[in-house]
């Protein structure tokens, strides 16, 4: 018997249970609409408001459609036109159907299943029930609510209605109403506090913010809380397409600028991530702080494709410092792909170095760059474009050293013979093709010398035959020999 109790107490309050969640979702559901769909076509409108699979309510109408004050009744529709409501619940259909009569008055018609009932006893209440419900969750009469709750109000007026409705799509269309009364600042603040906030989709909160853009960034008030409800964009895309219209229209001040930045940063896509950087580049001058803020983002960026873009567009800024292009360095050291961090390092040297900065992208590129056939590009092209002291001549000298490639170490000699050198850099370049292992290109490497080492001294001419030393074939150390004699 003790038993029996116990299983029936359990089997109790597991249903008591089980009745809990099924009446409190039931309570949830009814105030969260899951879905609004809206179809217009030749001027007839029909929105349909889903609650899970379960149809909560429809409408359709055409013509346009005149509210009471009160939001409770229709005071008229335009010749033409037509409305009618129709919701079921447990099995019980209702429905109410509108239309202009002959003498300007409304025919309103009531019905409950299949049977038409009295609309002034049963119909006009039911019709104060459910056109609240209807007006929150769809778009009727929209643009006449908004002008009657502001008047009555202002804006706290219309937000506060807003906060009543669980449609994103309903929200977004009245917040952009309302945006078309040009709110004061302080309004401004509280309508993106309600977007950051209370708006989950992603699609109507872009929407929101880029339909008056330049008149939210108007203010550093505004600015922040602009910046704020942007970062509660999950979606990259959307977050992107906000933070690109924002940069195109409006005149963030350089302090906001380092928000954008750490919005932009936590930009999963680096497609997204990358444009809204070149958005930047492409559209507003940067300080010197912002510029560095910027290429630092840059190292956030996976895609070594979309690093290089960024990067060489970063070097294009005139307001690139040399802790900004220290910075720049840093990112490029991050990228994986030689290919790419060689455009990198071209667009790098297409610029006048100095000494000190010449010796920094050398060094970086001996220890960054496995590929000898990128390598020997970059070096090439250092050669070509740059002046070379002592300290980035050895810098250049120590990446080819490097190099397993004699191939490619014997293109880069051959191209650093065609500047002119003093006698120590002479002998410091003539040492280093000792490093390489095939007789046949450390011979034709020297033999690119030889003119200039004719016209040295003899202690240039004793430091070509001492790197002749280290060629074992004949043939290789006889022609190299003869070049200079």
């Amino acid at each position: 018997m003790i038993n029996l109790s116990k299983v029936f107490l359990g089997m109790l309050l597991n249903l008591l249970v089980l009745l809990f969640w099924v009446s409190t979702g039931e309570a949830h559901a009814q105030k969260h609409y899951s879905s609004v769909s809206v179809n217009k076509n030749n001027g007839k409108t029909t929105i349909t408001v889903k609650n899970g699979n379960k149809k909560s309510f429809s409408l359709e109408f055409e013509g346009d459609i005149t509210l009471s004050d009160d939001d409770k009744d229709i005071k008229a529709i335009s010749r033409g036109g037509y409305m009618e409501i129709k919701k079921s619940a447990f099995g019980n259909r209702r429905r109410i159907f509108m239309e202009p009569g002959t003498n300007g008055k409304l025919i309103k018609k009531y019905y409950v299943g299949g049977s038409e009932e009295n609309f002034e006893s049963e119909g006009r209440k039911w019709l104060a029930e459910i056109l609240p419900e209807v007006l929150r969750s769809s778009t009727l009469g929209a643009k006449q609510r908004v002008n009657r709750f502001y008047k009555k109000g202002g804006s706290q007026a219309v937000l506060q209605e807003v906060g009543n409705m669980d449609s994103d799509h309903v929200k977004s269309t009245y917040i952009r109403l309302l945006l078309d009364k040009n709110p004061n600042n302080n309004d401004l603040t509280a309508i993106l506090n309600v977007v950051g906030n209370d708006i989950s989709s992603d699609h109507h909160k872009a929407q929101i913010l880029k339909h008056k853009t330049k008149t939210f960034l108007s203010t550093d008030g505004t600015t922040a809380a602009y910046i704020e409800a942007t970062g509660k964009i999950s979606s990259d895309h959307h977050k992107a397409e906000v933070l690109k219209k924002s940069i195109r229209d409006g005149e963030i001040s350089e302090t906001r600028m380092k928000s954008l930045f750490a919005i932009t940063e936590n930009i999963s896509s680096d497609h997204h991530k990358a444009q809204v950087l070149l958005t930047v580049l492409k559209n507003r001058p940067l300080n010197t702080e912002n510029i560095n803020v910027l290429i630092a983002t840059s190292q956030s960026i996976n895609s070594d494709h979309h690093k290089e873009q960024v990067l060489k567009a970063a070097l294009a800024s005139p307001q690139l410092s040399r802790s900004g292009y220290n910075v720049l360095l840093k990112s490029i050291s991050t990228m994986s792909s030689d290919h790419h961090s060689a455009n990198v390092f071209s667009a790098v040297l297409d610029k006048k170095l100095d000494g000190k900065s010449l010796t920094d992208v050398l060094q970086l590129v001996n220890r960054s760059m496995s590929s000898d056939h990128h390598k020997a590009q970059v070096l090439k092209k250092a050669v070509q474009k740059q002046d070379l002291d002592g300290g980035s001549l050895e810098a250049l000298l120590s990446a080819l050293k490097g190099m397993s490639s004699d191939t490619h170490q014997a293109e880069v000699f051959k191209q650093l013979a065609k500047k002119s050198f003093n006698s120590n850099q002479l002998i410091n370049i003539l040492a280093a093709t000792r490093s390489m292992s095939s007789d046949h290109h450390q011979s034709i490497s020297l033999m690119a010398y030889a003119q200039a080492v004719r016209e040295m001294g003899d202690t240039v001419k004793e430091a070509y035959r001492n790197a002749c030393g280290s060629i074992s074939s004949e043939l290789h150390y006889g022609r190299a020999i003869r070049a200079i004699q």
